[in-house]
């Protein structure tokens, strides 16, 4: 998505075309990926391994983060981070940035 109208149209699609699933942003938490029993009971076992670990950042972090947890979503990457559910996307709170300082600047006069 490179245009500003992007980001509010697709908050407001909820499917696309004949396509049941809804559209869901890989960049907020949240995201379900399809997995068997076997890979959700190993990666429950795996975040009670790791509970310890992520308590520890979370406190080092301190008000940084919202929350540190494992997830699925990446395999290259030691980290990931994600808008909460119902919080703006970076790109989106770039935007209304944006058109605050815009705002700004307009009001601005020269004498």
């Amino acid at each position: 998505m490179c245009d500003p109208i992007d980001e509010y149209a697709v908050q407001q699609l909820k499917t696309f075309g004949d396509k049941q699933l809804p559209l869901v942003c890989v960049s907020k938490e949240g995201l379900e990926l399809p997995e068997t029993d076997e890979e959700k009971a190993e990666r429950e076992q795996t975040a009670k391994d790791y509970e310890g670990l992520c308590t520890s950042m979370k406190e080092t972090l301190g008000e940084k983060v919202e929350k540190v947890v494992l997830s699925n979503r990446v395999v290259d990457s030691p980290c990931v981070l994600v808008t909460g559910q119902f919080g703006w996307s970076s790109n989106m709170e770039r935007i209304m940035k944006a058109q605050v300082s815009r705002g700004d600047v307009s009001q601005r006069r020269v004498l």
